[in-house]
C-alpha cells in the first residue's frame, strides 16, 4: 500500500511530489514501505548484486582483480570438477579458462561441465616441476584433497571423513610445456593453484610463463597437511620473488590463523 501522505496520484504517475517539493518515485516509495515492514520483524532487503558480494567475498575480490589487471586468460591448476571455472563464469568473466585436473573421476565431471563453453579448455594431467609420470593419491571427497604428496595425520585430524582411497598413475607436465602454442606471448594471465601442497613444484615448472602472470591465486596453509608441503611463510617468500601482483586466498588449518 502507498502511504497516504503521497496521495492517490502516486498510482497514476511515475513520479509524485513529496515533502518539501522533492520528487519521489513510486519504486522508492514501495521500497521504503517494504523495508519498514521487514525491519519490524528483524529483516531487511538488499539488491541481488549486494547479496552476491556478501555471500561470496572471495569471488567479489577475484572479479575486481580480473577487471583491474585486464586478465584475458585464467590458468586453473587443480581444477577438480570445475567449481572454480564455473564461479568465474558466474562472476561474468568472459575470457579463456584453461583447466588442469589429473584424477579421472573429477576430470570426467570437469570435461562435461566445460563442453558447452567454447572458451574453456580442459586437460587431464598433473602440473609439476618437470615432465614425467607419477602416482597420485585420490581422496574420498571427490578428489578435492587428492595430492601427489602423502597426507599427514594433521589433515586427518582436521577432517576425519577425508582420506586417501585409491591411487592413479598420471602424466605430469610443466606449465611452460603445457601452454606452449596455447597462450600468446602478450596474453595477460591469472594463475590459480589448488594442488594440495604441490604449489612450489608447479611454480618451478612455470618460469617461462610467469612474466605474463599478473595475479597468482594460491591456497596456503599455516600448518603442514601434506608431507613436503611449504607453509605460508615459505610460500609467501617464494611468491615474493616472482614479480606479479599477488592475491592470496589463505587457508587456515584446524583453527590456526
Amino acid at each position: 500500500m502507498i502511504p497516504s501522505k503521497y496521495g492517490v496520484n502516486a498510482i497514476r504517475g511515475r513520479r509524485i511530489a513529496g515533502r518539501k517539493g522533492m520528487k519521489v518515485s513510486l519504486y522508492e516509495v514501495a521500497k521504503k514501505s517494504t523495508r519498514a515492514i521487514l525491519r519490524k520483524v528483524g529483516l531487511d532487503m538488499a539488491r541481488a548484486e549486494q547479496m552476491k558480494l556478501l555471500n561470496n567475498p572471495a569471488g567479489s575480490r577475484r572479479a575486481i582483480m580480473l577487471r583491474y589487471h585486464d586478465i584475458q586468460t585464467v590458468i586453473d591448476v587443480g581444477a577438480n570438477m570445475g567449481q572454480y571455472g564455473n564461479e568465474l563464469r558466474e562472476w561474468d568473466f568472459k575470457g579463456r579458462i584453461i583447466s588442469f585436473e589429473p584424477t579421472s573421476a573429477a576430470f570426467r565431471v570437469l570435461s562435461e561441465r566445460a563442453t558447452a563453453d567454447a572458451y574453456w579448455s580442459v586437460f587431464n594431467f598433473a602440473v609439476g616441476a618437470e615432465n614425467g609420470v607419477a602416482e597420485i593419491n585420490v581422496a574420498s571427497n571427490w578428489g578435492a584433497s587428492s595430492s601427489l604428496m602423502p597426507m599427514l595425520e594433521s589433515h586427518r585430524q582436521c577432517d576425519q571423513e577425508v582420506q586417501y582411497v585409491a591411487t592413479e598413475q598420471v602424466a605430469i607436465r610443466t606449465l611452460d610445456s603445457a601452454l606452449t602454442g596455447i597462450v600468446a606471448p602478450d596474453e595477460a594471465l591469472l594463475h590459480k593453484l589448488d594442488v594440495q601442497g604441490f604449489e612450489h613444484f608447479v611454480l618451478r615448472g612455470a618460469t617461462a610463463i610467469l612474466p605474463q602472470v599478473r595475479v597468482i591465486e594460491c591456497e596456503l596453509s599455516f600448518v603442514p597437511l601434506y608431507d613436503g608441503q611449504l607453509l605460508f611463510p615459505q610460500m609467501l617468500a617464494l611468491l615474493g620473488t616472482l614479480g606479479p601482483v599477488i592475491k592470496l586466498d589463505i587457508c587456515s588449518a584446524c583453527g590456526v590463523s
